[in-house]
């Protein structure tokens, strides 16, 4: 029998100069990982205690909850992070084609969107610092494919990497830059205003699967008020029907939340 091949360790990319980030994963900082940790044990905890109404067991299932949250939690501040990277992007390429139609060379446009966009966003923009590093590769007699096509490849983002492609050839070849950025930026801005038209189009939906995930166990918790003791009470039946029906409820809202994640 041949040895299975294990599986290779990801290396994050630093980019030409060693200093880049990859924002194709997410390093969460301990104050994160805390966050993320208490928003799993509370919903969790809760959850727990108005089914089966055990501290001991709801403090356990608390914590076995806040474990599985941090990832989840991790996948939502990446996703946070790229939307926010591509509208940086789409202002980056707004001053770019300023800087162009203005009569400037490719340096000179690159300098002056970083000096834009660090005063827009402040140095520690994701943008900011891709546009410091692009600079200074600039000024290090890097190449300015080379310099977007490594930006591209950490930012991990479709559209940057368009961008970088059809911005070196046209750069090569002698072409219209300013089309290519003014073409970029309107792509960009379309795809985002589509995105946002799509995601309030869904917010209804998204709202109605977050309450019919909530109202069976505000129904359990008024029962309990009401003294409904038969149905509340964890008997055998009763701990292994709830068990389904918590089941039942993630599995419905995994599915309810896929479906309603429209990517453009």
């Amino acid at each position: 029998m041949g040895k299975s091949k294990k599986k290779e360790k990801y290396v994050p990319l630093t980019g030409l100069t060693g200093i880049g980030e990859d924002y194709n994963i997410y390093i969460m900082d301990p104050r994160e990982k805390i966050i993320g940790y208490l928003i799993g044990f509370a919903a969790g905890f809760l959850a727990a205690q108005i089914m089966f109404g055990v501290v001991i067991a709801s403090i356990v299932i608390g914590a076995a909850v806040g474990f599985y949250a941090i990832p989840v939690y991790r996948r939502y501040l990446q996703e946070r992070r790229r939307k926010a990277i591509l509208l940086q992007f789409r202002d980056m390429l707004d001053s770019l084609s300023n800087s162009f139609s203005a009569g400037k060379n490719t340096p000179d446009a690159f300098t002056d969107a970083y000096s834009d966009l660090k005063l827009a966003y402040g140095e520690q923009a994701p943008i900011v610092k891709e546009m410091a590093i692009i600079v200074s590769g600039l000024h290090n007699n890097f190449v300015i494919e080379d310099l977007l096509r490594d930006m591209s490849a950490r930012c991990g983002i479709d559209d940057i990497n368009s961008f970088a492609e059809t911005f070196a050839v046209c750069n090569r070849l002698g072409g219209n830059l300013k089309k290519v950025v003014v073409d970029s930026r309107d792509i960009i801005s379309d795809k985002i205003e589509i995105e946002m038209e799509i995601q309030t189009t869904v917010a209804a939906n998204k709202n109605e699967i977050n309450i019919m995930c909530v109202m069976p166990f505000v129904i359990i918790a008024m029962m309990g008020t009401l003294g409904q003791a038969s149905i509340t009470a964890n008997t055998p039946l009763n701990v292994l029907v709830k068990l389904i029906a918590i089941f039942m409820f993630v599995i419905a809202y995994k599915l309810g939340r896929k479906i309603t994640d429209i990517k453009v």
